[in-house]
């Protein structure tokens, strides 16, 4: 699989980065969204967040990676 690197610049203070990947044919497609983590600290909306970022790579079951800043 391709590589898609993050930098701290992926998360934006007060916030966690959901990064879904998917592979195609020709590189990677991915998608980033930011979530406030007041949010994301109730796991209750977590599998929510999940769903919206994996729909952007059109995967439902993309692997998604939560960035947290350093």
């Amino acid at each position: 699989m391709s590589e898609h690197e993050h930098t701290p610049a992926d998360v934006a203070p007060g916030t966690v980065t959901l990064c879904a990947t998917r592979e195609m044919h020709g590189g990677l497609k991915w998608a980033h969204l930011p979530v406030d983590t007041a949010l994301w600290a109730d796991e209750s909306l977590r599998d929510g967040f999940r769903a919206r970022v994996r729909r952007e790579v059109n995967d439902m079951s993309a692997a998604v990676e939560v960035i947290e800043a350093r």
